[in-house]
């Protein structure tokens, strides 16, 4: 089936109501004018009899001395309706006129009149209505029958029905004109959000959709593309801009292995010097791995594309663990690892690879701002909310504006004491994605250059101890 386009349909679909419209007002005009006509007629037989009826009764009241069939005929005489009436007895023998042409017999199959009774009938070769009625004319009992033509009536109606007819086409005609201007009118709101939504390209995402002034679905729809256009917007922004510190990050770390590769095959050197340039290559190649895994996450975590696996998990098992992974790391910086857990069991529902990510997070970001031979400790404890997780450190600590941004994506405050453990600023967004994840709540207090405290607080919905 062929599809028209919406101002079309609009056009056609206005066609069709107003068709149907314009059918439905003329049979039911027609019908009520041709009802109004026939009531006008019978009205007019009914005025008739009784004006028959009160002209003898004048009569008798003048003791007019001449019989019924003449002052019949005399009343004929003087309205013109001789024709057009007929005056029965009770046996129903002809009363007046005394003969009647066949053609122009009204009581044909006529009996029972003792009600007013109407019925079409041929009057002089011509459509007609007729009435029959039982009544006294004179103290004696009669049936009347009254007949009239609907030659005008019917003429009346042949004009009415012509002359819809005639202004039918022009009314449709008129129809699909307005039609047609009232869709385009009410599509011109469309039109500039269409010439709007063309000139949008990913270089002006900022650009919206010209909101129309009235409070109709088009203004609800311009609204929302507007907010979806926002959305887009901060996403691709923000997009841009880590894909910028990536790539930053990314070149650096390749040009820094390339010049120690280049500068060791230059000229020869110890093995203990090959030693030292294979290690720094290993720590940049380490720092490349990490920014592309939190790459990796953070679009992950943004698209909701990540699914959480929910289980069974020994919180203090996934400290321990968590601990003795980076234990040479802190061993290595001159720092001291420990970590208190409860004797018995602490169970939380959750998925453990990102449980051991959040905690390998915090346990990093210590090590990395604790100075040498500072104290870092990782705890499970219970409390009437909950299972609680601490990581405590002596380190740098922040101020209090740094700790009220500390989980926004790519911020980095000015925390480093060390230039080769540069981040990158997502660690910590993760870490509260994570958190969020298992409907856990993160916070962090902290001392400007004393120590910094990481709480994982799960409700206690999500724990159990055995």
């Amino acid at each position: 089936m062929k599809e028209y386009s919406v101002r079309t349909q609009l056009t056609l679909c206005y066609l069709l109501v107003t068709s149907a419209a314009l059918l439905l007002f003329g049979v039911l005009s027609f019908g009520a004018l041709r009802f109004a006509l026939i009531q006008a007629k019978k009205t007019h037989l009914q005025g008739r009899e009784q004006r028959l009826i009160q002209f003898l009764e004048n009569n008798q009241a003048k003791k007019n001395p001449l019989p019924l069939p003449e002052q019949l005929e005399n009343y004929a005489v003087v309205t013109h309706e001789g024709n057009l009436f007929e005056i029965r007895n009770a046996e129903g023998s002809l009363l007046f006129p005394r003969t009647v042409d066949g053609a122009n017999l009204i009581s044909a199959g006529r009996s029972d009149c003792s009600q007013r009774t109407f019925f079409y009938q041929k009057l002089e070769h011509q459509p007609g209505l007729a009435m029959c009625h039982q009544v006294e004319l004179l103290g004696r009992p009669a049936i009347l029958f009254i007949g009239g033509a609907l030659d005008q009536e019917f003429s009346i109606l042949r004009m009415y029905r012509n002359a819809l007819l005639l202004l039918t086409p022009g009314l449709l005609s008129l129809a699909a004109v307005s039609g047609y201007l009232l869709s385009r009118h009410a599509l011109r709101s469309v039109g500039r959000m269409t010439k709007a939504a063309v000139n949008i390209g990913i270089g002006n995402l900022s650009a919206r959709l010209p909101v129309p002034a009235a409070r109709d679905e088009i203004q609800h729809l311009a609204i929302s593309w507007n907010q979806l256009l926002g959305r887009l917007e901060d996403a691709v922004s923000r997009l841009s801009r880590f894909s910028a510190d990536v790539s930053h990050d990314l070149r650096t770390s390749i040009t820094v292995i390339l010049a120690i590769a280049q500068l060791s095959l230059q000229r020869p050197r110890t093995a203990g010097e090959y030693r030292d340039d294979l290690n720094k290559i290993v720590g940049e190649c380490r720092t490349a791995s990490n920014l592309l895994d939190s790459l990796l996450s953070i679009t992950r975590s943004e698209n909701f594309s990540q699914e959480v696996a929910f289980q069974r998990i020994d919180v203090c098992e996934l400290v321990v663990n968590g601990c003795r992974r980076v234990e040479e790391l802190a061993e290595s910086g001159g720092i001291i690892l420990d970590w208190r857990i409860p004797e018995e069991a602490v169970y939380v529902e959750g998925d453990e690879r990102l449980l051991q990510r959040l905690l390998g997070i915090l346990l990093d970001n210590a090590i990395k701002y604790t100075p040498e031979e500072g104290e870092i400790a990782a705890e499970v404890s219970r409390t009437e909310r909950g299972v609680v997780v601490t990581v405590r450190d002596t380190g740098v600590g922040m101020t209090e504006e740094v700790r009220r941004r500390i989980f926004e994506r790519y911020y980095q405050g000015e925390l480093r004491e060390r230039e080769t453990q540069a981040g990158n600023g997502l660690g910590l967004a993760i870490a509260r994605w994570i958190a969020e994840a298992h409907h856990a709540e993160l916070t962090v207090e902290s001392v400007p250059a004393h120590s910094s405290v990481f709480r994982i607080e799960f409700p206690a919905a999500a724990s159990q101890t055995i």
